[in-house]
């Protein structure tokens, strides 16, 4: 195998080991001033393109901030307006979610409650829970995928005939 020059000077004695030591110092400090002069042209190019390259970039770091916060809010709003279902709960309240039917067990004033659409479904850490709707719509400005569904604003028909008569609370389909 060959030995460098380097190696060689110094077994020669033409050399120290503080002028090498030197040589290389001055070799990595001027490594990247030797460069031949470029196109004005494509350096501007070049720092455009870089300029581009960096708004990408800090775009993505804002939009990746403003999801965490989002996240972090929506969660706080859920956990501090959950509403807690009694573990005596015995109405078996069946719904929708991921093209799959889940069902809740609740009781008769939180069903009273969800049916005039003052309860929204909610989920969240692979749990279901129930929060109110006007924070549910907080929610779902934030992380929509966690709001099971939001009660429809029905329109009341202003030639119902029934309009005046009242559904009895009983009546149970």
């Amino acid at each position: 195998m060959a030995i460098s020059l380097q190696e060689q000077l110094l077994k020669a004695g033409l050399a120290s080991k503080k002028q090498v030591n030197k040589a290389k110092a001055d070799k990595r400090k001027n490594k990247g001033k030797n460069k031949p002069a470029e196109d004005p042209q494509k350096l501007q190019r070049q720092q455009a393109e870089k300029r581009e390259k960096d708004k990408q970039l800090n775009l993505q770091r804002e939009q990746a901030k403003t999801l965490t916060a989002n996240l972090s809010q929506a969660r706080q709003i859920i956990e501090s307006n959950r509403i807690s279902i009694p573990a005596k709960a015995d109405i078996n309240h069946q719904f929708s979610h991921l093209k799959f039917v889940k069902n809740i067990y609740i009781d008769k004033p939180i069903q009273a409650q969800m049916f005039r659409g003052q309860l929204t479904i909610i989920f969240m850490d692979e749990k279901y829970g129930l929060i109110p709707t006007d924070q549910a719509h907080r929610v779902f400005a934030l992380q929509p995928e966690w709001v099971v569904e939001l009660p429809k604003q029905e329109k009341l028909d202003e030639d119902d005939p029934y309009a005046d008569y009242e559904v009895p609370d009983d009546l149970m389909w």
